[in-house]
């Protein structure tokens, strides 16, 4: 995928629906959130990361290793926004500062459209530690914490598809 393809918005919503669609398919299965999030996206075929990239997040789930921490489906969706929006190479800019530049540049950097991934998922669920997200809904095998990852799943997923294909 070597040309970078502009999507219009309704191409976008579909494609973010279809991830997510995907994403709790694949939670039903058993696979981590982590996983779901981001087998979710590759499944969509808009980069040429391979569908093994998946092992990459495949110790996320339950908050970074089951401790509680970082939510693996928020880690998920950040891997995956990496794929379109990440640097495969970061030395590709030869100067410091032009490197610095794609990083930290406002509104179209990488940590500008990675930080708007995170800030939309804090306004939604409050938190991106997975204790503070699912505490709330009990252990691990209660219904109600599996309906609420469920849920937090298919919007990692969504909002994964829009801030990696935003132009």
């Amino acid at each position: 995928m070597s040309e970078k393809r502009t999507y219009i918005p309704e191409e976008i919503e579909a494609l973010a629906e279809k991830a997510a669609q995907n994403a709790v398919e694949h939670y039903r299965h058993g696979l981590s959130c982590g996983e779901c999030v981001l087998k979710g996206f590759l499944e969509l075929g808009l980069t040429d990361y391979p569908p093994e990239t998946v092992a990459l997040v495949s110790g996320f789930g339950g908050g970074m290793g089951g401790t509680g921490h970082a939510c693996g489906a928020i880690c998920g969706g950040m891997m995956a926004v990496g794929t379109c929006q990440g640097r495969k190479d970061p030395y590709g800019l030869e100067a410091f500062e032009a490197r610095v530049d794609q990083l930290r540049r406002p509104e179209t950097g990488v940590y500008a459209r990675h930080g708007a991934y995170i800030k939309a998922c804090v306004t939604q669920w409050g938190s991106t530690e997975c204790r503070d997200i699912s505490l709330p809904f009990g252990d691990f095998e209660s219904i109600e914490r599996k309906r609420n990852c469920k849920k937090l799943i298919a919007f990692c997923a969504k909002e994964a598809v829009k801030e990696a294909l935003k132009p």
